[in-house]
């Protein structure tokens, strides 16, 4: 805010209630760390490793290497090639006006409750859309795939390709396959899928099944079921919902506990681990009482050589 006021309380109460929140957005939460896993710093502002070279990913091998007989230990240090992170804060409110307070009755604190839980969603939410943002910009489709309305083409095998091309530029294995939901809608119905699950008549394409299909069948699947608007905006006739990633499958790898010196895909840089941490209320005469959520981070496409993206024709229409 530009002007922050001064009766500002912070409320222990709806804290707790927010934390007790996520594990209804659980899932929303697991797919922003699985996209963009978060970076605990100490700090607004520092140092992380690129990973934009071939040489980058063999100097950091050459890097983690073993103690010779006498020597001293190998320093964890920074690489040649670095950049700075810088994290930005960020924060949705929302309003509770005295007409409501008056309908609400005895209710107060359901009100309170209601107010807080559509806060904490479309804050997780507008991060989800942050972190989409930063890879839309930093990867680009893969020319010539997905086509998968054309029966004759095979998605599971557009996507090994894609998998062993990440391994042949960085020696790095993807470990997650991200598919929006309409690309998911296209790939369970193309017949080269279907005729791979067992007892193909009747077997459902789930995300489990097709996992044990890909080469790297320890890689996680998942299916991003959240929505955004396009093309118009709240409020705007003209705008169409569409996919979280916009009719596209992510193919990449993430460290499961990145840090700034790692190589993986997309990191989340923010002073804290918990980025949504509380939230505090004020005034505002003469009939509204303003509920707000703060967080501070920046989500950094760290190696873009790490990711493959196919769009899926068809996803979004």
């Amino acid at each position: 805010m530009a002007n922050r006021p001064t009766n500002i309380t912070q409320r222990k109460d709806l804290t707790d209630y927010a934390f007790a929140l996520m594990q209804d957005i659980e899932p929303a939460m697991r797919l922003a760390n699985i996209l963009s896993p978060t970076v605990p710093t100490g700090g607004m502002s520092g140092l992380y490793n690129k990973f934009d070279t071939t040489q980058a990913f063999k100097a950091y091998a050459d890097a983690v290497a073993r103690r010779a007989t006498g020597a001293e230990a190998q320093a964890i240090t920074f690489l040649s090639d670095t950049a700075n992170y810088n994290a930005q804060a960020y924060g949705l409110r929302i309003s509770i006006d005295q007409q409501e307070r008056a309908r609400a009755g005895d209710a107060q604190a359901l009100l309170e409750q209601a107010k807080t839980r559509t806060l904490m969603i479309n804050c997780v939410v507008s991060y989800l859309n942050s972190v989409v943002t930063a890879i839309k910009a930093a990867v680009s489709a893969e020319s010539g795939k997905g086509n998968w309305l054309d029966g004759n083409t095979d998605p599971i095998k557009e996507i090994n390709q894609v998998f062993k091309a990440v391994f042949l530029a960085t020696g790095m294995v993807p470990n997650h396959v991200v598919f929006d939901f309409g690309a998911w809608c296209v790939f369970s119905d193309n017949p080269q899928v279907l005729k791979r699950m067992p007892g193909a008549d009747i077997a459902q394409v789930s995300p489990d099944r097709v996992g044990k299909l890909f080469v790297n069948p320890n890689a996680t699947v998942e299916i991003v079921e959240t929505a955004v608007l396009y093309g118009g905006g709240l409020g705007n006739s003209s705008a169409t919902r569409r996919g979280l990633l916009g009719g596209s499958v992510l193919v990449f790898f993430n460290s499961p506990m990145a840090t700034q010196y790692d190589p993986s895909f997309c990191k989340t840089f923010s002073p804290s681990k918990n980025l949504f941490t509380e939230v505090y209320s004020y005034p505002q005469v003469p009939h509204l009482d303003w509920y707000e959520n703060d967080w501070t981070c920046q989500p950094v496409v760290v190696s873009s050589s790490l990711c493959k993206m196919i769009d899926v024709t068809g996803a979004n229409s």
